[in-house]
């Protein structure tokens, strides 16, 4: 190894980046191992602009080597995905130059969530917004005057406001999850009250969907401490928006199992520090690519059903990220009618 690419190799391990050093004609001299990895062993020995194609990068080089100026390039490289770099050249001895390939791959794809995200907002906001203003005009004309007529108008009006302030709650409540994620609550929540109090709250509207709704502690915890660590209310929020859609989407005569057991590990091994709550109940089975997604915002398997029915989009992800929070597991099944929701949580010591 000559002193030349030694100097290059210490400064490469120090900085953790991809690195290339370049001669004045952009032929690469060396480069680390991420370098390798990204861009091939076989850049080696080759003018680099050969594997890196950039309009300005040339120009980069010469301002690098000739004027002593730290040059800044974006660049976007299409392999398996797309992935996004700042490159930064700089002089590294009278004769090399110095390249890093910072990944801001990440960066994009917040950016990209982030504008989606904002764009399904708007799109879920605009729709009773038009219907309101739609309705509100023709009221102010004084094109409907007939009291029944009115009346119609008016209930609408009302669900399509109520349907607005579900959204805007449900999006509140996703913003003040996010923002405490990386807290771990750690109280202790007694599980069997909080589901007594969640039935008797949630039996009318089971009823009037003509389902019931059902406790069921497996035997080995009977008489147990079913205590975890987390947030009350938080839990609550889970279990409520899964019973929800339990009643929302469950066939009717059916039953809505609540059942408690003990935690399993992702390969089914037991775990008594664990305990499982899963929410049963019997309807339409969930097509396998649709399971994937359900946590996504905004993403409904039947978008019409889900609002027609009260859903925002937003359930969901909501309980992902509470699970997330408790430092929990979430799992979703769906066969032969049965679609299974499980919520793995640590027992409180």
């Amino acid at each position: 190894m000559n002193d030349l690419t030694q100097r290059f190799e210490t400064m490469a391990a120090l900085i953790d980046e991809a690195s290339v050093l370049l001669d004045a004609q952009s032929k690469v001299v060396a480069a680390n191992a991420k370098a390798l990895d990204l861009l091939g062993s076989h850049i080696i020995g080759f003018p680099l602009d050969r594997f890196l194609r950039h309009p300005d990068f040339a120009e980069a080089v010469r301002a690098a080597h000739q004027e002593d100026r730290l040059t800044t390039l974006d660049y976007t490289r299409m392999d398996q995905v797309r992935r996004a770099f700042s490159l930064r050249l700089a002089r590294f001895d009278d004769a090399h130059v110095i390249l890093l390939l910072l990944d801001g791959t990440m960066g994009l794809s917040v950016d990209r969530i982030r504008s989606d995200f904002v764009a399904n907002v708007s799109h879920e906001l605009r729709s009773p917004l038009t219907a309101l203003l739609g309705f509100i005009e023709t009221l102010q004309d004084g094109a409907v005057e007939e009291p029944d007529s009115r009346a119609h108008f008016l209930s609408i009006m009302e669900d399509e406001a109520t349907r607005m302030q579900r959204l805007i709650d449900d999006l509140l409540s996703l913003s003040r999850v996010e923002a405490e994620e990386h807290r771990t609550p750690d109280e202790a929540v007694a599980l069997q009250p909080l589901f007594e109090e969640l039935v008797s709250v949630m039996k009318r509207a089971a009823e009037k969907s003509n389902k019931t709704i059902a406790i069921d502690i497996v035997p080995e915890l009977k008489g147990a401490e079913l205590q975890v660590q987390g947030a009350r209310d938080e839990l609550r929020q889970v279990f409520e928006n899964l019973v929800e859609n339990a009643i929302r989407y469950g066939r009717p005569g059916s039953e809505i199992v609540l059942r408690i057991g003990v935690g399993r590990l992702a390969g089914g091994q037991m775990r008594e520090d664990l305990l499982r709550v899963q929410v049963v109940n019997q309807g339409d089975t969930i097509a396998p690519e649709h399971l994937a997604r359900l946590t996504e915002r905004f993403y409904r398997i039947d978008k019409g059903r889900s609002r027609q029915m009260g859903g925002t989009g937003l359930g969901l992800a909501i309980v992902k990220h509470i699970v997330n929070r408790h430092r929990g597991r979430l799992r979703i099944t769906s066969e032969g009618g049965e679609t299974t929701v499980s919520v793995t949580l640590q027992r409180f010591n």
